[in-house]
């Protein structure tokens, strides 16, 4: 007699509940093989680094409510304006700075957002050990 996967399905029950995806698990935790030595590398790329930045999220939503009070005339938001412009004008100057920092390859303590080419740098000063 030939045993076939409907006699047989004691077997493929776990807790006696079949699998959803119609594999048999495994009896035993599957031991891991690592192919690679598990290590860093002593670079990074910069390909991830396209950060959208939102600048100035708060005064701009209080503007748009202080024109949608006053049925978008400007004259009358006169404060929320100049708040607006004053949060994107420094904005813009730190972004300026950061921008000619990452250019120069300048590590400035304590800063928490490094640019790849700063990060490199780094790693090149401390190597990983072998």
């Amino acid at each position: 007699m030939r045993l076939s996967p409907i006699l047989l399905t004691s077997q493929y029950y776990v807790n006696h509940v079949r699998p959803k995806n119609g594999r048999r698990p495994t009896r035993q935790p599957f031991p891991f093989q690592n192919i690679l030595p598990i290590s860093l590398r002593d670079h990074v790329s910069g390909k991830g680094n396209k950060q959208q930045n939102v600048a100035c999220l708060q005064e701009m939503s209080v503007l748009f409510a202080c024109l949608k009070a006053n049925d978008f005339n400007q004259a009358m938001c006169p404060k929320e304006i100049q708040s607006f412009k004053g949060c994107h004008k420094n904005f813009m100057d730190t972004q300026k700075l950061k921008k000619i920092q990452e250019r120069e390859g300048v590590l400035v303590p304590g800063e928490k957002d490094l640019s790849p080419k700063q990060l490199n740098q780094l790693l090149r000063k401390y190597p990983q050990p072998n």
